[in-house]
Formats: C-alpha cells, structure tokens, sequence
C-alpha cells in the first residue's frame, strides 16, 4: 500500500505515538516510585510500631525482674528479722546457767547426774530437764529433790518420762552405770524466776 500522507503529518503522528509511549513509561515510573514510598513509609511506621513493642516489653520484663529481686530482698529480710526476733526472745529470757547449773547440780541424788536442761517451749517460767540415774528409784528421787520446798527453786514438777536400759552404754561406748533416764519439766516459782530469769513466769510479778 502507498503511503500519500504529507511528511509533515507522518511526523506528526510517528512524534504522537512516540510521546504516548513515553506518557506511559512515565506515569508506570511515578507508580512504581509512589509504591516504593508508600513502601518506605509503611515500613518505617512497621519498625517504629515493632520498635515500641520492644522496649514496651524491655521495660515490662525489668519491672518484672526488680520486683522478683525486691520479693527475694523482703523474705532475706523477713527471715533476718525472724533470727533477730528469736535472738531477742533468748535474751530476754537471759538464763544465767551457770548459777542454776550449781543448784541443780546439788539437787542430784546419789546415783543420779544431770543430763540436760533447756527452757520449756511449751509451758512459760518452766525448766525442761534430763537426769541420767544407776537405778529407776534414784530417778524418781530426781522429780521428789526438785519440787522440795526447801530448794525455793520451783514450785511445781511434773515427770514427762522415765526409761531404763540394762545394756545402757557411755559415749565411749562402754557399758555405762547410769541405767535410767528421767525427764522432767519444772516450773519455776517466781522468785526463783526472777533471781534465774530476766522476768518472771507468765508476766506475774516477785
């Protein structure tokens, strides 16, 4: 086919298509330069949002780990005042042993020592107390010597157990001589209390 279009008109129209293909590359341009935008703008706002969470959760777990530390620091301090309390207990109770120790020592029969003693945790002004003894009479004569109220020293005694044991044996691990075992608690009168203790049994006065 012949062409007899003027070659003004043919430029004309190849310079039209030619700027509509550029038209198009452009605005395909701006598209993908507006979505990279949007992109970058959208991701920012991600990272920041991402960042937030972060250090939100930063924050929660050291409050988490510092409240973890303080409950540790307050039951440290709870059992330290539990031992102070106790050490306080103790020398308020102030037993001056060596002086009872004499006492009790003399009030041993023949045939009986004195084990242990120790204050009573379950009866206030008492005295708990073990005695080692050769035969079962010298350990009941035990409870009979201290509740004497000659002694002054305790106004009631009361024996929680007595054993014996022929094949008794000493720490050496000999055969030992003190057979019998007597255990008694014994509640202090009050001047006796006052004069052994720091305060007198049961809040009452000398």
């Amino acid at each position: 086919m012949i062409n007899l279009m003027p070659k003004d008109a043919k430029s004309t129209i190849l310079y039209a298509r030619r700027n509509l293909r550029l038209m198009h590359w452009t605005f395909g341009s701006i598209a993908i330069i507006a979505a990279m935008a949007a992109t970058v703008v959208l991701g920012g706002f991600y990272i920041e949002n991402v960042k937030g969470n972060l250090n939100s959760t930063i924050s929660d777990t050291k409050k988490t780990i510092e409240t973890q530390k303080l409950n540790e620091v307050k039951k440290e301090a709870e059992n330290l005042s539990d031992g102070v309390k106790l050490i306080v207990k103790v020398l308020s109770k102030e037993v001056r042993f060596s002086k009872l120790l004499q006492e009790l020592g003399g009030l041993m029969p023949n045939g009986a020592t004195l084990g242990s003693l120790e204050l009573s945790n379950q009866v206030n002004g008492a005295l708990d107390l073990t005695a080692n003894a050769v035969n079962y009479e010298s350990a009941t004569q035990v409870q009979v010597n201290l509740e004497d109220p000659k002694n002054n020293i305790f106004q009631k005694v009361d024996t929680i157990t007595v054993s014996c044991n022929d094949t008794a044996q000493s720490s050496s691990g000999l055969p030992s001589k003190y057979k019998c075992q007597i255990t008694v608690r014994a509640l202090f009168k009050t001047d006796a209390a006052v004069t052994f203790l720091a305060s007198p049994p049961n809040g009452s006065k000398p």
